[in-house]
């Protein structure tokens, strides 16, 4: 895995903490003192009242725990679509289609309100540049922690992919994050960008494999549809694969039950009969599905 800081993604990130996003590590003494500058300083100067109005737009309160789902985190995977004031926007929905990440106030508006990022990014950078070189050492200083992780995610990867098949990971932080979620975007040169307050191994394999899984969607779909939500979903393949290859002990799996992913122990049954990798993966699916409806 690459590590490569993305300026963008720092300064949507400060432009929610202006809005009133607190959702990184309370207890991490440093983001949280360059949090409180960074609002200090948007305090004293008063910004643009349609930039602000267009990050608070970010807020859909779709999830009560989560405000900023889904399009908080969908602003930040855009910046990866964006280049100066291009921004491939048709991409970028194909991609937010491909992944099943729908705007709960409706496409129409979504991609207006997307549409503006350009001139978004160029306005928040000249607000918060003077916060992006103390950000940097920050991170910076970090990366040798990160090293453990990195190198345990390795192993399960190999296994899943095979040695010749691993996707390219890159790591670009965003230490204003929530800790125990991340965001990823997956090109189709086989590259997947993971955007994450810090890596950790469950993370970077339910990341790398969402897209593998996201393969088989339809016919999950089809299933989800005839049989209800007690049973399996895309997500509960993705949690529950993801779980296992990181060594995920049962704690772990009552975690997403306990979040209302309740198929997850239904797959994590099936691993060890059939012991799925990238190339067997719809067969086990297939396997799980007629469990279910046996």
């Amino acid at each position: 895995m690459r590590i490569k800081n993305n300026p963008n993604i720092f300064y949507l990130a400060c432009g929610l903490l202006v809005d009133g996003d607190r959702r990184y590590d309370q207890n991490d003494a440093e983001i949280a003192a360059l949090a409180g500058k960074i609002c200090d300083d948007a305090s004293r100067d008063a910004l643009d009242a349609d930039i602000l109005q267009w990050f608070n737009l970010a807020k859909a309160g779709q999830v009560e725990t989560n405000p900023y789902w889904p399009r908080g985190h969908a602003m930040m995977m855009a910046v990866l679509f964006a280049d100066g004031a291009d921004f491939d926007i048709d991409r970028f929905m194909e991609f937010l289609k491909g992944i099943n990440i729908l705007d709960p106030v409706g496409q129409d508006e979504f991609r207006e309100w997307i549409g503006h990022l350009p001139e978004i990014l160029a306005y928040s950078e000249g607000i918060f540049r003077g916060f992006w070189k103390e950000y940097c050492e920050i991170m910076f200083a970090r990366r040798a922690g990160w090293a453990p992780e990195i190198e345990a995610s390795r192993l399960p990867l190999k296994e899943f992919f095979g040695c010749g098949n691993m996707p390219n990971l890159v790591l670009a932080p965003n230490l204003f994050a929530d800790p125990w979620h991340a965001d990823f975007v997956h090109n189709p040169e086989g590259t997947v960008v993971l955007i994450a307050a810090k890596p950790d191994v469950e993370s970077m394999l339910h990341e790398t494999l969402r897209a593998k899984i996201a393969e088989h969607s339809e016919k999950i779909a089809v299933f989800y549809k005839e049989h209800g939500e007690e049973y399996v979903t895309e997500e509960c393949f993705v949690r529950a694969l993801s779980t296992i290859l990181a060594g995920g002990k049962k704690g772990r799996v009552q975690s997403h039950v306990n979040c209302g992913f309740v198929g997850v122990p239904t797959i994590v049954d099936f691993f060890e009969k059939h012991r799925p990798n990238a190339d067997n993966l719809g067969d086990f699916i297939d396997s799980v599905l007629k469990g279910n409806m046996a």
